[in-house]
Parts: C-alpha cells; structure tokens; sequence
C-alpha cells in the first residue's frame, strides 16, 4: 500500500467522523420535525371532534390500577359535561364524591370526609384534565401534546410536574362523531384510572342545575383559588 493509498483512507475517515453526526443530527432534526407535525394533526383533529360536542351525559364505571397492575378501587357514578367549561361528576359508590365546574369554578366534595376544596378552572384542569372536553382555548391547548392511535387520542402534559400526565379519549368511530365510549387518566406516580362510559346521551342537554354547587352546611371549604 502507498502513500498516497494510505493518505486517501485516513482523510476518507477523517470526513466519515466529521460527516456521521452531522447526518445522524440531521435524520434527529427531521424526525423530530415529523413528530412534532403529526402532533400538530392529531390535535387539530381532536379539537375539530370536540367542537361538535356540546354535551353529553353517561354513567361510568370506574378502575383504579396502580403502577405494578393491581387494581386498587372499583366505583360507579355519573357524568354529565356541558360548554363552556362545565362538569358534574358524582361518584355513587364506594364512596359520594362530587367534582362540578360552573365555569369559573371547580369544587371538589367528599361526603364521608365533610370538605370541599375549590379551584380556579384553570388550576383544577391539571387534576381533572377532562374538563379540557368542553374547552377550545387554543392557549390551554398549547400545554398539551396529542397523539393519535386509530379511535384514541393521548393527551399528555408538557409539564413534567402535573399531576395527571395523560388522558387518553377512545371514541366510537373514526369520522367526525365526537361520542366517547372510554377515556383513562395517567398520573404521575404511574396510577391509572380507567372509565367506561354507558347510557351515552348526547340529545337532551343536562339540567343547568347539575353545574351549580351549594356548599352543604357545617362543611369547611379549602380555598385554594388564589394559590
């Protein structure tokens, strides 16, 4: 082998270690590129579904699955969701539980314990991300990457620190109907809560009465909306 052979391997690896991580950057860029547009489609295909969805209501069965699998709590209730920003959710057993939004507000009510706690919409989505449902605020959104899987969609924080990492929408078909057969919360210590919704009814509106809280008396109110 020559000099000259010799010079011609050594610069054509030199050129190889110079040029390999900038294409390897380069395929990073582009992937990400990709991600982030397909991101971009699958919420606005969400949001377009959502918007045709001025309310419903369901009853729901609920499990509680904990980060290793074993399922941790059993409960049924009712559900009913209305625009703009409005939510009833009352647990029946095992436990009353009440979580409702009039719009401005979100309170959140445990009968066996007598305490209410009430939040700013706009704090309480991070606990119960499914109020996103009656929201089209495209800056809200804006907290939030979306992901489509056939008939799901994941909705996963961009905070790290929140406390419900995904919710995951499945709904009945893949066309423009927007009536939801399950959804699931993630949070951040790895719990999952799965809903199955039934007695589906998207045709009469609930009652306006169902998005009005009273705080019953005797029960001390945590307020956390200036927090």
């Amino acid at each position: 082998m020559n000099k000259k052979t010799i010079r011609s391997i050594i610069s054509a690896a030199a050129l190889s270690v110079i040029i390999t991580p900038l294409a390897l950057a380069k395929t990073d860029t582009v992937q990400e590129t990709q991600a982030i547009i397909k991101q971009q489609k699958s919420k606005k295909i969400l949001m377009a579904k959502l918007a045709t969805l001025s309310f419903f209501s369901a009853d729901f069965t609920q499990e509680v699955i904990s980060n290793s699998g074993e399922l941790l709590e059993q409960s049924i209730g009712k559900l009913a969701i209305s625009k703009p920003n409005l939510a009833n959710w009352q647990t029946i057993e095992p436990n009353e539980i009440s979580i409702v939004s009039d719009g401005s507000n979100v309170w959140f009510y445990d009968k066996w314990l007598e305490q209410v706690s009430v939040y700013s919409v706009s704090a309480a989505i991070s606990q119960t991300p499914i109020l996103l449902l009656t929201s089209q605020d495209k800056t809200l959104w804006q907290q939030y990457n979306v992901t489509q899987h056939n008939k799901s969609f994941v909705v996963s924080a961009k905070n790290t620190n929140s406390q419900v990492q995904s919710l995951t929408l499945v709904f009945e078909s893949n066309n423009t109907n927007a009536q939801l057969s399950q959804f699931s919360f993630l949070d951040a210590t790895g719990q999952k809560s799965n809903i199955q919704l039934s007695n589906y009814n998207a045709d009469n509106a609930p009652k306006a009465a169902l998005f009005n809280f009273v705080v019953p008396e005797g029960v001390q109110i945590d307020d956390q909306r200036s927090n």
